[in-house]
């Protein structure tokens, strides 16, 4: 492509998404198979847990597909049963109790399609759609519409970004505005899928280095670069090793350098990590709070540091949102 016949679209970004991204935190994957969800949803069992993707795609057999979906329609109909309970007590309380956020992962469109009969469904709070490009987007469109139909408050949607198609920037611009198009304002992230991208290259991370220095470092950095003018967030991949305590540190260092909102975590072990990687500075919040200041200098000297409002609010106003959800530290 020369300059010349360069795409001149306009970009027009997303709003704000209806709640805090940074609430994800660490997402824990757990199987659709697992008897202790509700357990988790309650916070009977892993309090810390922030939110919760039940999955039915990778983390579970083929063979176990059909437990897995009655699993998850016995749990949806034991929460739907708590509502009514809570609602036949006292009318005037509300229905909703402390919990993680809860996503659901289905295998494919038509499973997507399918839940939008359940009952119950509307109690979750949206769904990681997986392995999705512009080739299975319209599918993907299609199944989730089934679900926001009648709805006053569509599910939320995350998208995860790990096919091969995704290696092409070109392919990724068009990506961005069907998002767009396609899902309006209920999209809350992108997930990026570092090891099914690097299936893609025929790899499978190192034990002795982060993500970041394999070619995945540099698409991310190039996913960033594509989505988030767009309006969205991205949460960061997985980090599969749990006894390389120092190197997942390392990592988590990386992908709030990034702007990234969250990670995906497979133990529960790995949650006060990320906690501890994305709490904020002090100093960090004050330098966002005199940035958005509406009285303030169009530049001034803050803590040895220039500030400039025009060039640095987007990012203050991203540093408030995280703190809003992490500790502020000294």
């Amino acid at each position: 492509m020369t300059l010349i016949n360069l795409p001149n679209q306009a970009i027009l970004p997303l709003g704000e998404p209806p709640i805090n991204p940074y609430r994800l935190g660490a997402s824990l994957y757990m199987s659709a198979t697992r008897a202790d969800l509700w357990q988790v949803i309650t916070r009977q069992q892993l309090p810390e847990v922030t939110s919760l993707v039940i999955c039915l795609a990778d983390a579970v057999s083929e063979r176990d597909i059909d437990d897995a979906l009655t699993n998850v329609q016995r749990l949806l109909t034991d929460w739907q049963t708590q509502v009514k309970a809570h609602l036949d007590n006292d009318v005037s309380q509300p229905t909703a109790f402390d919990r993680p956020l809860v996503f659901i992962r289905p295998r494919h469109a038509t499973m997507l399609a399918q839940m939008a009969t359940w009952q119950g469904i509307a109690l979750i709070d949206g769904f990681i759609l997986p392995k999705i490009d512009m080739l299975s987007l319209a599918d993907w469109r299609l199944a989730w519409q089934q679900h926001a139909d009648g709805n006053d408050t569509p599910p939320l949607v995350m998208p995860t970004l790990e096919t091969a198609p995704i290696f092409n920037p070109h392919h990724n611009h068009e990506l961005a505005q069907a998002f767009i198009e396609a899902f309006a304002e209920r999209v809350l992230a992108l997930r990026i899928g570092g090891n099914n991208l690097l299936a893609c290259l025929r790899l499978r991370r190192p034990r002795q280095t982060t993500i970041y220095a394999t070619p995945i470092g540099t698409l991310i950095d190039q996913l960033v670069g594509c989505f988030v003018p767009y309006g969205f967030y991205l949460t960061a991949p997985v980090f599969e090793y749990l006894d390389t305590p120092e190197l997942f540190a390392q990592e988590l260092q990386h992908d709030v350098a990034l702007g990234l909102v969250g990670k995906t975590v497979i133990h529960p072990s790995q949650i006060a990590a990320v906690q501890r990687a994305f709490a904020v500075e002090a100093s960090t919040v004050a330098d966002a709070n005199a940035i958005l200041t509406q009285d303030t200098k169009a530049v001034f000297r803050q803590d040895n540091a220039m500030l400039e409002p025009t060039t640095h609010a987007a990012w203050a106003r991203t540093v408030l949102l995280r703190a809003a959800v992490y500790d502020t530290i000294d």
